[in-house]
Parts: structure tokens; C-alpha cells; sequence
């Protein structure tokens, strides 16, 4: 809990607020003074839109909500908290009420902070191979009532609740819940570990007449089209399907695995399809090990071997590149390591590294920047689970000490790449 602010002259509104809102002022106080010291004190470049000067300089960082993830709550105070961190871009689900929440949680956070209003960014896919775009299920009936159910303990997510219908003895009752569907992000951790082979991934696609409406909205600044890339003619097709609506958005972003020989050239032709109709920028996002960030230190090593791979070519497909899947606290150490944080060049022989000052329309950093999924929910969501459940009070803001708890948790992960001077309690 942070300590209320000392004032010689209490404000007028101390004399009306009982003395518990007024604590709860003070705390909100306390939170924007780290917001105004941190976030707000990071240089900015009045050119360029502030995301766009974030890739140029490789400190862009995204939060991924999830492209499956659907609970209004938590992405509402997720983008809340991230926004207030100083996040460049929100990634969602290409659903109205998701949108929604991201834009709730941001306003609220330029309430509290003043901070600069992050990019909001849909995702969509073009065919159901795509890991990002599924969902678990099962029938909890079929389960044995006496199973140790190891898919609850291995949902990150908390997805899966079970309980035993019966009163009685736990082996006569059947089992009764399931799969929480807004929360299954299709991670798909629960699929070996079922001891019954019970659990199944139900794939989907995104309706791109939906994304279409959303990418006209005025609060949609982006749009992430997930790929395989081992199709090139879904994605064309998609591309089409969504007609004119992408010139409504500053940012077109493409997110593929490394998938060997073939990678670089199908970007290269996938950005040749995108060309004629790109009114803004276009960014690439290297996915490393999807889904996986929460998992520990190697879960990184892919997205950092593709990145390796892709600055060592001399001739690198058009755009913007960022990092994602696997990505986690341990990720711009491994930038570090290999030479390519914030870098310019990239060679066998060694590295020239640049400042944000030195930063210039016709030279930017080989590595835009990071995005941040599983882990950086992982250590919100341990803050988010100790709010009450009724829906009325599930707004983080009215706990202004769980804010602050969040807070600092959210800048140990976006401060790095950033560069903040961050307050001491945020550098544990």
C-alpha cells in the first residue's frame, strides 16, 4: 500500500469525503505521481505518433489481451493498469464487447494517470490452424467423478472449474462445469495432461465482415492478421474480404512463425498483396513459441533465434518487426545479449548500438520492439484474482492499493524496455 501524500493545505474536498474516500485519494495521488515520474518522463519525439517513434527507437511494447481471450473484466483492468505503464499498443479480440472493455480500461487509466492513449489493435486470422484461434472442450459428465483433474491445475488461465454435483459420496456424483469459455485462450496445455483424453480444441475464424465494421470504428487503431505462412492464398483471400476498411487504420501488423527456408519470402510476397492499399504502417511480429511466456526463461529463446535470423539478412522484408510468443521478463536481457536491443546493425563481427536521440525517419532500430502475453496477465492476474467477484465491484481503480500493487508489477515488465528510471519498489 503506498503512503498518502503530505500536504501543508488540504484541499477543499478533505472537509466533505468521509475518511476512507479520502485515503482512497490520496492513493490515486500517490499513483499518478509514479505514472508523472516514470511514464510520463520518457522522452517523446512530437514528429512521429508516439507508437511509431517507439519502433523507430525498439522500445515499442504491445500487451496482448489475447486473440482468444474474452473476459470484459480482466482486459478491462488489464488495459487499465498496462496503459498506465505506458504500453504503445493493446492487442484484443476482434469482438465488439472486448473492444469495448480495452477502450473502458484505457479511459480510465487517462483519468487517473494523464498518460498518452495507447493504439488499440484487433486480432484476426486467416485459416483455424492457427494456435491463437481455439477454444477447449468437454463434456464435464463424461469426466469419472474420482479424477485428480490435473486440467485445473494446469490452465493458466483458470478456465476449468469443476466441481461434484453430489453432496453425497465423491464417487457417486457426477462433475458439473466445464470449460470457462471467455477465459480459454487456446493454449492448449490441458489437451495431454487429461488422463481420459476427454478434452478436444474447438478452432474458429474470425468473421472479417465483423472486423471490417470494428476497423471503422474511431477507438480501432490497428489490425493483427494471424498466419501460418504456410498458406498464402488464405491470407490473400482475407486481405481482400476485408476491403477498404484497412484504410481506416494507422497500423497493419502480421504475426507468423519462423517457418524455415520459405519465412522470408513469404513475407515479402504476403507484404506485396498488403501494398496498394497500406494507407499507414506495417509491422511484422515474429512469433517465437506461442502462448508460452508464463512458463519460464527458455520460453523466450525462440523469438530470440528468429530475430537473430531475420537481422542477419541484407535484404529484410519492408516494415516494422517486433518480438512475441514466449516473451516474458527475461527477453530484453536475451535482446541484450545477442546485440540487438535497440541496435541498428547486426552482424557475426558485432553491433552498433544507437540512442533514442540518434533515432531518424531513414534509420530505426533493427527491433522495434516487444509484445507481452501470457506473462505480463500471469503477474497482473495475481493482483486481479484478489478483488471481489460481484460484477460491481470489479473495478480496479476503486482498490486504489491493488492499482499500486499492479502498478509496480506492470513496470518491472515494461520499465526494461523502456528505459524508465523506475521508483525502488518497482526495481525488486
Amino acid at each position: 500500500m503506498s503512503p498518502a501524500i503530505a500536504s501543508s493545505n488540504p484541499p477543499p474536498y478533505t472537509t466533505s469525503l468521509s475518511g476512507e474516500n479520502l485515503r482512497r485519494l490520496h492513493r490515486l495521488d500517490a499513483i499518478k505521481s509514479v505514472v508523472n515520474s516514470t511514464v510520463r518522463s520518457h522522452p517523446l519525439n512530437a514528429v512521429q505518433p508516439r507508437p511509431i517513434d517507439s519502433l523507430r527507437r525498439g522500445d515499442w511494447v504491445k500487451l496482448i489481451c489475447g486473440a482468444s481471450f474474452e473476459d470484459a473484466a480482466d482486459i478491462r483492468n488489464l488495459s487499465l493498469v498496462y496503459s498506465l505503464a505506458g504500453v504503445d499498443c493493446i492487442d484484443c479480440a476482434a469482438d465488439e464487447s472486448v473492444v469495448n472493455a480495452v477502450n473502458d480500461g484505457i479511459d480510465a487509466a487517462m483519468n487517473i494517470g494523464a498518460v498518452e492513449r495507447p493504439w488499440v489493435m484487433i486480432s484476426v486470422n486467416d485459416d483455424k490452424e492457427d494456435l491463437h484461434f481455439r477454444k477447449a472442450e468437454f463434456d464435464p459428465e463424461d469426466c469419472p467423478p474420482d479424477c485428480s483433474r490435473p486440467c485445473e491445475k494446469v490452465c493458466p488461465a483458470n478456465a476449468i472449474l469443476l466441481e461434484n454435483s453430489s453432496t453425497g459420496n465423491h464417487s457417486l456424483g457426477k462433475l458439473q462445469g466445464g470449460v470457462v469459455t471467455e477465459r480459454c485462450y487456446g493454449c492448449g496445455r490441458c489437451f495431454p495432461v487429461c488422463p481420459f483424453d476427454k478434452i478436444s480444441a474447438k478452432t474458429y475464424i474470425r468473421d472479417p465482415a465483423a472486423t471490417s465494421e470494428l476497423l471503422k470504428r474511431n477507438d480501432v487503431d490497428a489490425i493483427e492478421i494471424h498466419t501460418t505462412g504456410r498458406h498464402i492464398d488464405l491470407f490473400n483471400e482475407l486481405w481482400e474480404s476485408l476491403g477498404d476498411s484497412i484504410k481506416h487504420v494507422k497500423l497493419v501488423a502480421v504475426s507468423m512463425p519462423d517457418v524455415g527456408k520459405s519465412t522470408f519470402t513469404t513475407m515479402s510476397e504476403m507484404y506485396k498483396i498488403m501494398e496498394s492499399r497500406l494507407i499507414g504502417y506495417n509491422l511484422w511480429q515474429l512469433d517465437g513459441r506461442p502462448m508460452s511466456g508464463d512458463i519460464g526463461r527458455g520460453a523466450t529463446r525462440e523469438a530470440i533465434n528468429f530475430a537473430m535470423r531475420l537481422a542477419a539478412l541484407p535484404d529484410r522484408p519492408h516494415g516494422f518487426y517486433q518480438l512475441a510468443g514466449g516473451t516474458n521478463l527475461h527477453t530484453i536481457d536475451s535482446l541484450k545479449k545477442v546485440g540487438l536491443f535497440k541496435a541498428i546493425k547486426f552482424s557475426e563481427n558485432g553491433i552498433e548500438n544507437t540512442s533514442a536521440v540518434g533515432i531518424t525517419d531513414s534509420v530505426q532500430a533493427l527491433i522495434g520492439g516487444v509484445a507481452y502475453g501470457g506473462y505480463a496477465r500471469k503477474i497482473i492476474g495475481r493482483v486481479l484474482c484478489k478483488l471481489p467477484t460481484e460484477p460491481h465491484c470489479m473495478l480496479i481503480e476503486d482498490y486504489p492499493e491493488h492499482l499500486m500493487e499492479a502498478l509496480t508489477e506492470a513496470l518491472t515488465l515494461v520499465g526494461p524496455v523502456k528505459s524508465y528510471k523506475l521508483p525502488l519498489a518497482c526495481t525488486k
